[in-house]
């Protein structure tokens, strides 16, 4: 190819393809990428199974004691005509439990030991009903003694300045933190092919034929480009998977998801894959046989770990002064922002402002590779390790 045709928007365009192409036939990636789809979908039918199963009404033998004593609870009582009979249903699990009454008040009979919700549910119900059978004897209404009683509702309020704590914002919390396990569990799996397949290629000495036609950056920059997109598509495929296969479970039914920090959570998705993407490229380029290649990506890994779990660990003590600078450092701010300004402990500003250094810490992680990738992917000699291919 001369200089005069040489374009490197098309080589950039056909090295990313072709890694598309590579990634989709990849059986390790493809092999991940179903067992995830898989067990999302068999562990969230294994919890709607559990939870259906044991979401029926709990019944309940009653003795002498009206069955509209229990309406607007969550058991569901069924007439007996003595203890006898109540016991019977009981032992033959034909009722969950038994409410009969004695001379202390009520007992709640059981085959084994009581479930503590029952006896919590008939201890409220017991009391309502005593409360109402000595209005009835005092010659009250219940709509009279409603009437006769002060105000006795308690409501929370909350007089301090943080009034957007993570407390109240649990939902944008709770969609933040699920958010970064996906994104730093992909960014390790998608990053990580990008040194293996720089590896591969330099161990069989293919790479040398493509830079005597393409130039080193170019080519990098399409490897990069490519597993990026793939590992974005692959990633919305699985989350996809996980969203349809919960609300089709009706596990989704009366939980709360804070969709507006979606688009948060994809930029730092972004800059992830570009950061640790391009530290996995490096690693690659270091060593000539795939057997060498742990030796350079355990410290990419590493920090791709403590990024992680920094949010997860810190996520309700967003507001301490570790957490907060933390929050403008490269690489940790990517994964520990969203989580801060979830919480209320970071404006939008300040998360736009942290995003910002952390695409300047992107570009500065590019040119730094850029520069290990060109001393080091023709190198075929003894394995270098990070502090040799800085200096080289």
């Amino acid at each position: 190819m001369s200089q005069t045709s040489y374009s490197s928007a098309n080589t950039i365009a056909t090295v990313a393809k072709r890694e598309i192409q590579m990634a989709l036939r990849s059986k390790g990636i493809m092999v991940t990428v179903s067992l995830l789809l898989i067990g999302i979908i068999i562990s969230v039918g294994v919890v709607a199974y559990f939870t259906s199963r044991d979401s029926g009404p709990t019944t309940v033998a009653t003795v002498e004691i009206p069955a509209s004593a229990f309406e607007g609870s969550d058991l569901q009582a069924t007439q007996a005509t003595d203890r006898a009979e109540a016991e019977a249903l009981v032992l033959s699990g034909d009722v969950d439990a038994g409410v009969v009454p004695s001379d202390s008040g009520w007992e709640v009979l059981s085959d084994g030991a009581p479930s503590t919700t029952v006896l919590g549910s008939v201890s409220a119900i017991a009391m309502s009903y005593s409360v109402s059978e000595a209005i009835t004897s005092l010659g009250l209404s219940p709509e009279e003694y409603a009437a006769a009683m002060p105000p006795s509702q308690v409501t929370p309020v909350d007089l301090s300045s943080n009034g957007d704590s993570a407390t109240q914002n649990l939902t944008a919390v709770l969609t933040a933190l699920v958010g970064i396990l996906i994104v730093a569990f992909t960014v390790i799996l998608f990053a990580a092919n990008i040194g293996g397949r720089i590896t591969e290629e330099k161990s069989s000495r293919v790479v040398e034929i493509i830079l005597a036609a393409v130039r080193p950056m170019d080519f990098l920059t399409g490897k990069i480009l490519g597993n990026v997109i793939f590992g974005f598509f692959a990633t919305a495929v699985v989350i996809a998977a996980g969203v349809v296969t919960l609300a089709v479970s009706g596990l989704l039914d009366g939980i709360e998801f804070d969709w507006a920090i979606l688009p948060i959570l994809l930029v730092a998705w972004i800059l992830g894959m570009f950061f640790f993407g391009s530290l996995y490229a490096a690693a690659g380029a270091m060593v000539q046989r795939t057997e060498d290649l742990n030796s350079t990506q355990t410290p990419v890994l590493m920090l791709i770990m403590v990024a992680m779990y920094i949010p997860m660990f810190g996520w309700s003590m967003t507001d301490t002064l570790w957490m907060q600078i933390l929050s403008w450092i490269p690489p940790f701010s990517i994964f520990t922002a969203p989580i801060t300004y979830a919480t209320g402990d970071m404006t939008l500003v300040q998360l736009i402002a942290s995003q910002a250094i952390a695409l300047l810490a992107v570009v500065g992680v590019i040119w730094f590779v850029a520069r290990v990738y060109r001393a080091t992917i023709l190198y075929n000699g003894r394995r270098m390790s990070w502090l040799q291919a800085v200096r080289a």
